[in-house]
């Protein structure tokens, strides 16, 4: 058996990021674009990207545990005996892509990865269907796009999305619309709504004309603009008063009333990477205003400055808000 060359552990972490890249972003052509200009590169860079396909290929088809056996088997030959926690980066990054595929369908990053549009962690975008629907997708947003002769639909996965409807003039039948979650269905009325999928339920907001939700365990429910329901496999019922705006996030802000402060820091937690908690003794603290998203220091330090709160940080991307201790 011939032994496996040598590549330097660089270019194998350069390949495992571009490989976590192009699946994340697989539909940005200056993505491939710069993708094949660093393979063209250096004949190193193509050594270590065949290095990395051949793993993904050969462990797609395992358990991802047994995956991970296999991963740092091979990590170990291709960075050497001495390079053990570059084998051990190489083992992780890999099984990310790998093991993801494998079974982690459900996962965040899976479904963000095969995912027809997704967004990550603070990022919005826009996109057009060729109905001329626009889709606006929110931060850390998976969705499919399902379109047929009888019928268009969009299908989220993770996260949320602003939808209005385009006419569909190009069909002669003027397919209807729907949105769907693993909660249920809504038939749009030629309309703009916001569709959000939290863990145990989806949150429908009507903006414009009328929405039909329907979850096949009871009568289809009609919300009008202005409407906002919940609707899990089970129930669809009508939402509180919301404590913030459900649109307000189309404009990059969150707009609080009255809002708890665990529930404000869980709701910023969603713009920003890291872990972002809320010590107990401050958690029911009203917090109302405007903040911006796209910024999330600058809000947190807007929090700090109006309440009386501390922020303990053990990184950047770890921070605890505490009760604010007397001066």
């Amino acid at each position: 058996m011939s032994a496996i060359p040598t590549i330097d552990p660089k270019l194998v972490d350069q390949a495992i990021a571009w490989s976590v890249r192009l699946r994340l972003h697989a539909a940005d052509p200056r993505q491939l674009q710069a993708f094949q200009a660093w393979r063209r590169a250096d004949a190193g860079h193509e050594a270590a990207w065949q290095r990395i396909e051949a793993m993904q290929q050969a462990i797609s088809a395992l358990p991802p545990q047994v995956a991970g056996q296999v991963l740092a088997a091979r990590a170990a030959g291709a960075s050497g005996r001495k390079g053990r926690r570059q084998a051990l980066k190489l083992m992780l990054g890999a099984a990310m892509v790998g093991a993801g595929a494998y079974a982690g369908r459900d996962t965040p990053w899976a479904q963000q990865a095969m995912a027809d549009y997704a967004t990550g962690t603070g990022q919005r975008r826009q996109v057009v269907l060729e109905d001329g629907t626009e889709l606006l997708l929110n931060t850390g947003t998976a969705l499919n796009v399902r379109y047929a002769a009888g019928q268009r639909l969009v299908e989220l996965r993770r996260g949320e999305v602003m939808i209005t409807t385009g006419r569909d003039e190009a069909s002669p039948q003027r397919r209807p619309f729907l949105a769907s979650t693993s909660d249920g269905a809504m038939l749009a009325k030629g309309t703009r709504f916001l569709v959000r999928k939290d863990e145990d339920r989806t949150r429908l907001t009507v903006l414009e004309h009328a929405v039909e939700l329907d979850n096949a365990a009871g009568a289809p429910v009609l919300a009008q603009a202005g409407d906002s329901y919940f609707m899990s496999r089970q129930a669809i019922w009508r939402a509180d008063a919301a404590e913030f705006d459900p649109s307000a996030w189309t404009e990059g802000l969150i707009a609080a009333r009255e809002m708890r402060m665990d529930r404000f820091l869980a709701e910023l937690s969603r713009y920003r990477p890291g872990l972002l908690r809320c010590d107990p003794a401050v958690a029911g603290l009203p917090v109302s205003g405007i903040f911006q998203l796209a910024d999330t220091d600058r809000t947190l330090e807007v929090l700090l400055a109006t309440q009386p709160v501390a922020a303990h940080y053990r990184t950047r991307w770890w921070v605890t808000i505490i009760p604010r201790r007397p001066e």
